[in-house]
């Protein structure tokens, strides 16, 4: 019996790169949808330190995230929820604790994280506070008002504050 030899001597294994490309492409539209959808809460600007153990970081099931926005001299340019934005006066916290209503008629158990610039000033930060309370109040049904107050954990070392300060 005669052994056949192989009839394509030249021939290569060539790798389909076509599903590898479909995936990295897939997973870079899943990355920016991702990064668009959680940067869509948050507002530029500088958060209040805490040393350690003194925060905690807060759930995603039933919270909302309010910001006050930050402004020039510790002034505030307004406050931000779920993409609307409220003047920083008085129309603005009523319609804010309005908004805030609707959120704990449909989550009663509904927290608030509260998110400042350390170098706003207090008085524009109360107006929310106080909304989210008020908030509470109008929605009737046994509503908690529930405000957490958003902080960066300070790290070991830098900007701890000195004896005698």
């Amino acid at each position: 019996m005669r052994r056949s030899r192989n009839r394509h001597p030249n021939a290569e294994i060539e790798a389909n790169l076509t599903p590898m490309i479909d995936v990295s492409f897939l997973l870079i539209v899943f990355f920016a949808l991702v990064s668009g959808i959680s940067n869509r809460e948050q507002a530029k600007m500088s958060l209040s330190r805490v040393r350690e153990g003194v925060a905690a970081r807060p759930d995603d099931d039933a919270r909302w995230v309010l910001n006050v926005l930050p402004a020039a001299d510790g002034a505030s340019a307004g406050y931000a929820l779920n993409g609307a934005v409220y003047p920083a006066d008085a129309d603005g916290a009523a319609g804010l604790a309005e908004a805030l209503a609707e959120g704990y008629r449909a989550n009663p158990r509904l927290e608030v994280n509260l998110r400042a610039d350390r170098a706003t000033h207090y008085r524009f930060v109360e107006p929310a506070m106080r909304a989210a309370t008020t908030a509470a109040r109008l929605a009737g049904g046994g509503a908690l008002p529930r405000l957490n107050l958003v902080v960066e954990e300070q790290q070991a070392g830098k900007g701890a504050p000195t004896d005698g300060a």
